[in-house]
Protein backbone atom coordinates (compact mmCIF):
# COMPACT_ATOMS: atom_id res chain seq x y z
CA UNK A 1 0.00 0.00 0.00
CA UNK A 2 2.90 2.61 1.22
CA UNK A 3 4.67 1.66 -2.54
CA UNK A 4 1.14 2.26 -4.26
CA UNK A 5 0.91 5.41 -2.07
CA UNK A 6 4.86 6.13 -3.27
CA UNK A 7 4.41 5.28 -6.74
CA UNK A 8 1.38 7.48 -7.16
CA UNK A 9 2.71 10.73 -5.05
CA UNK A 10 5.64 10.36 -8.02
CA UNK A 11 3.63 10.46 -10.82
CA UNK A 12 1.59 13.83 -9.07
CA UNK A 13 4.82 15.29 -9.30
CA UNK A 14 5.85 14.30 -12.53
CA UNK A 15 2.73 15.21 -14.06
CA UNK A 16 2.97 19.00 -11.91
CA UNK A 17 6.01 19.25 -12.90
CA UNK A 18 5.83 18.43 -16.57
CA UNK A 19 2.66 20.68 -16.37
CA UNK A 20 4.63 23.80 -15.08
CA UNK A 21 7.53 23.49 -17.61
CA UNK A 22 4.82 23.40 -20.45
CA UNK A 23 3.08 26.08 -18.76
CA UNK A 24 6.50 28.23 -18.86
CA UNK A 25 6.57 27.30 -22.03
CA UNK A 26 3.69 28.29 -23.51
CA UNK A 27 4.06 31.57 -21.77
CA UNK A 28 7.09 32.33 -23.25
CA UNK A 29 5.89 31.22 -26.89
CA UNK A 30 3.08 33.80 -26.22
CA UNK A 31 5.11 36.12 -24.92
CA UNK A 32 7.23 36.34 -28.49
CA UNK A 33 4.05 35.78 -30.68
CA UNK A 34 1.66 38.57 -29.30
CA UNK A 35 4.49 41.30 -29.86
CA UNK A 36 5.22 39.42 -33.45
CA UNK A 37 1.02 39.36 -34.05
CA UNK A 38 1.02 43.40 -33.52
CA UNK A 39 3.50 44.24 -35.24
CA UNK A 40 2.07 42.12 -38.55
CA UNK A 41 -1.32 44.03 -37.86
CA UNK A 42 0.33 47.12 -37.75
CA UNK A 43 2.51 46.58 -41.05
CA UNK A 44 -0.41 45.44 -42.74
CA UNK A 45 -1.89 48.84 -41.57
CA UNK A 46 0.53 50.99 -42.88
CA UNK A 47 0.72 48.77 -46.20
CA UNK A 48 -2.97 49.61 -46.84
CA UNK A 49 -2.80 53.15 -46.14
CA UNK A 50 0.37 53.46 -48.32
CA UNK A 51 -0.23 54.22 -51.84
CA UNK A 52 0.12 51.18 -54.46
CA UNK A 53 2.71 51.20 -56.64
CA UNK A 54 2.22 47.87 -58.14
CA UNK A 55 -0.34 46.01 -59.49
CA UNK A 56 -2.19 43.49 -57.41
CA UNK A 57 -2.17 40.02 -57.80
CA UNK A 58 -5.97 39.74 -58.55
CA UNK A 59 -5.75 43.07 -61.02
CA UNK A 60 -6.07 42.21 -64.74
CA UNK A 61 -4.08 44.00 -67.72
CA UNK A 62 -5.62 44.66 -71.20
CA UNK A 63 -3.99 45.08 -74.41
CA UNK A 64 -4.16 48.95 -74.40
CA UNK A 65 -2.51 49.33 -70.89
CA UNK A 66 -5.45 49.70 -68.57
CA UNK A 67 -6.00 47.40 -65.31
CA UNK A 68 -9.00 45.86 -64.04
CA UNK A 69 -9.64 44.92 -60.27
CA UNK A 70 -13.38 43.24 -59.31
CA UNK A 71 -14.86 45.39 -56.74
CA UNK A 72 -17.40 44.26 -54.24
CA UNK A 73 -20.68 43.69 -56.35
CA UNK A 74 -18.90 42.19 -59.64
CA UNK A 75 -17.91 45.90 -60.88
CA UNK A 76 -14.56 46.22 -62.18
CA UNK A 77 -12.19 48.83 -61.03
CA UNK A 78 -10.39 50.62 -64.13
CA UNK A 79 -7.09 52.41 -64.53
CA UNK A 80 -4.03 52.71 -66.39
CA UNK A 81 -1.00 50.87 -65.50
CA UNK A 82 2.50 51.75 -65.63
CA UNK A 83 3.52 51.62 -69.34
CA UNK A 84 0.84 54.39 -69.79
CA UNK A 85 1.95 56.18 -66.75
CA UNK A 86 5.40 56.12 -68.04
CA UNK A 87 4.62 57.33 -71.32
CA UNK A 88 2.30 60.05 -70.30
CA UNK A 89 5.08 63.24 -69.41
CA UNK A 90 2.11 64.62 -66.51
CA UNK A 91 -1.43 64.85 -65.72
CA UNK A 92 -3.10 68.00 -65.37
CA UNK A 93 -6.42 66.81 -66.36
CA UNK A 94 -8.72 64.46 -66.37
CA UNK A 95 -12.45 63.96 -68.00
CA UNK A 96 -14.42 60.84 -67.13
CA UNK A 97 -17.26 58.94 -68.56
CA UNK A 98 -20.80 59.80 -67.13
CA UNK A 99 -22.76 56.71 -64.97
CA UNK A 100 -24.60 54.65 -66.27
CA UNK A 101 -23.39 55.07 -69.83
CA UNK A 102 -23.18 51.98 -72.38
CA UNK A 103 -19.65 51.71 -73.19
CA UNK A 104 -18.21 48.67 -75.69
CA UNK A 105 -14.82 47.71 -75.50
CA UNK A 106 -12.55 49.77 -77.47
CA UNK A 107 -14.50 53.43 -77.04
CA UNK A 108 -12.19 56.07 -76.03
CA UNK A 109 -14.66 57.18 -72.86
CA UNK A 110 -12.07 58.68 -70.69
CA UNK A 111 -9.27 61.35 -71.20
CA UNK A 112 -6.14 62.04 -69.46
CA UNK A 113 -4.73 65.22 -70.54
CA UNK A 114 -0.56 65.79 -70.21
CA UNK A 115 -0.53 69.79 -71.13
CA UNK A 116 -0.90 69.97 -74.41
CA UNK A 117 -1.45 66.35 -75.62
CA UNK A 118 -3.89 64.18 -74.66
CA UNK A 119 -4.81 60.48 -74.21
CA UNK A 120 -8.35 58.89 -75.08
CA UNK A 121 -8.09 55.75 -72.57
CA UNK A 122 -10.34 53.00 -74.25
CA UNK A 123 -12.57 50.57 -72.63
CA UNK A 124 -11.37 47.83 -71.66
CA UNK A 125 -14.64 45.11 -71.83
CA UNK A 126 -18.12 45.48 -72.80
CA UNK A 127 -20.53 46.86 -70.08
CA UNK A 128 -22.13 50.10 -67.82
CA UNK A 129 -20.36 52.73 -66.48
CA UNK A 130 -21.10 52.06 -62.79
CA UNK A 131 -19.17 55.35 -60.99
CA UNK A 132 -16.01 57.50 -61.32
CA UNK A 133 -13.22 58.50 -59.25
CA UNK A 134 -13.78 62.25 -58.01
CA UNK A 135 -10.73 62.45 -56.30
CA UNK A 136 -8.45 61.96 -59.44
CA UNK A 137 -10.85 65.16 -61.02
CA UNK A 138 -9.93 67.60 -58.71
CA UNK A 139 -6.33 65.86 -58.42
CA UNK A 140 -5.30 64.53 -61.89
CA UNK A 141 -1.58 64.23 -60.50
CA UNK A 142 -2.82 60.89 -58.94
CA UNK A 143 -2.66 58.49 -62.33
CA UNK A 144 1.20 59.41 -61.92
CA UNK A 145 1.84 59.09 -58.66
CA UNK A 146 -0.55 56.31 -57.36
CA UNK A 147 -1.53 54.34 -60.96
CA UNK A 148 -2.69 51.37 -59.19
CA UNK A 149 -3.97 52.88 -56.34
CA UNK A 150 -5.79 56.44 -56.03
CA UNK A 151 -5.25 57.34 -59.28
CA UNK A 152 -7.81 55.00 -60.58
CA UNK A 153 -10.48 56.42 -63.57
CA UNK A 154 -13.63 54.59 -63.36
CA UNK A 155 -16.14 51.73 -62.19
CA UNK A 156 -17.50 49.15 -65.09
CA UNK A 157 -20.03 46.71 -64.85
CA UNK A 158 -19.17 43.67 -67.19
CA UNK A 159 -21.50 42.78 -69.83
CA UNK A 160 -20.14 39.18 -69.68
CA UNK A 161 -17.22 37.58 -68.84
CA UNK A 162 -14.57 37.87 -71.18
CA UNK A 163 -12.40 39.99 -68.80
CA UNK A 164 -11.51 37.32 -67.21
CA UNK A 165 -9.10 35.86 -70.14
CA UNK A 166 -7.16 38.59 -69.69
CA UNK A 167 -3.78 38.04 -67.64
CA UNK A 168 -3.07 38.67 -64.04
CA UNK A 169 -0.89 37.21 -61.38
CA UNK A 170 2.37 36.19 -63.62
CA UNK A 171 1.17 36.49 -66.45
CA UNK A 172 0.46 39.92 -66.07
CA UNK A 173 4.06 40.61 -64.85
CA UNK A 174 5.55 38.88 -67.53
CA UNK A 175 3.29 40.85 -70.33
CA UNK A 176 4.23 44.10 -68.77
CA UNK A 177 7.78 42.73 -68.63
CA UNK A 178 7.76 42.46 -72.51
CA UNK A 179 6.06 45.77 -72.63
CA UNK A 180 8.74 47.77 -70.86
CA UNK A 181 10.79 46.19 -73.03
CA UNK A 182 8.87 46.91 -76.41
CA UNK A 183 8.93 50.57 -74.84
CA UNK A 184 12.61 51.32 -74.42
CA UNK A 185 13.15 49.67 -77.97
CA UNK A 186 10.20 51.66 -79.55
CA UNK A 187 12.04 54.95 -78.19
CA UNK A 188 15.62 54.22 -78.76
CA UNK A 189 14.18 53.65 -82.17
CA UNK A 190 12.35 57.32 -82.44
CA UNK A 191 14.96 59.21 -80.32
CA UNK A 192 18.27 57.47 -80.74
CA UNK A 193 18.53 56.77 -77.06
CA UNK A 194 20.35 53.57 -75.56
CA UNK A 195 17.46 51.34 -72.94
CA UNK A 196 19.63 51.33 -69.78
CA UNK A 197 19.53 48.58 -67.76
CA UNK A 198 18.84 45.36 -70.14
CA UNK A 199 15.18 47.79 -71.71
CA UNK A 200 14.14 49.72 -68.31
CA UNK A 201 13.59 53.26 -69.82
CA UNK A 202 14.32 56.39 -68.03
CA UNK A 203 11.26 57.93 -67.28
CA UNK A 204 10.91 61.37 -69.06
CA UNK A 205 12.19 60.01 -72.39
CA UNK A 206 8.42 60.02 -74.04
CA UNK A 207 8.04 63.59 -73.20
CA UNK A 208 10.96 64.38 -75.81
CA UNK A 209 8.84 63.11 -78.64
CA UNK A 210 7.87 65.23 -81.44
CA UNK A 211 4.16 65.38 -82.31
CA UNK A 212 4.69 63.01 -85.03
CA UNK A 213 6.27 60.87 -82.51
CA UNK A 214 4.01 61.14 -79.62
CA UNK A 215 1.21 60.11 -81.79
CA UNK A 216 2.78 56.78 -82.71
CA UNK A 217 3.70 55.73 -79.09
CA UNK A 218 0.84 56.38 -77.87
CA UNK A 219 -0.96 54.36 -80.96
CA UNK A 220 1.01 51.63 -80.55
CA UNK A 221 0.68 51.08 -76.84
CA UNK A 222 -2.64 52.55 -75.44
CA UNK A 223 -5.00 52.22 -78.55
CA UNK A 224 -5.06 48.56 -78.92
CA UNK A 225 -8.81 46.90 -78.05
Amino acid sequence: MTTAIGVLEALGSFVVGLAGRFGVFFVAALALLVPAFLLALLWRAVERRRAPTELGMLARVAPNHTWLERMRGGALRVGVDEIAQRILPSATAVELPARGMVVHRGDPIAVVRAGRRTVRIGSPVDGTIAGVNRRVRRNPSLVKTSPYGDGWLFAIVPADTRWRSLPAGVRADTFLIEERRRLARFMEAELGLAAADGGHLVAPAPALLGEDGWKKVVSAFLTAA
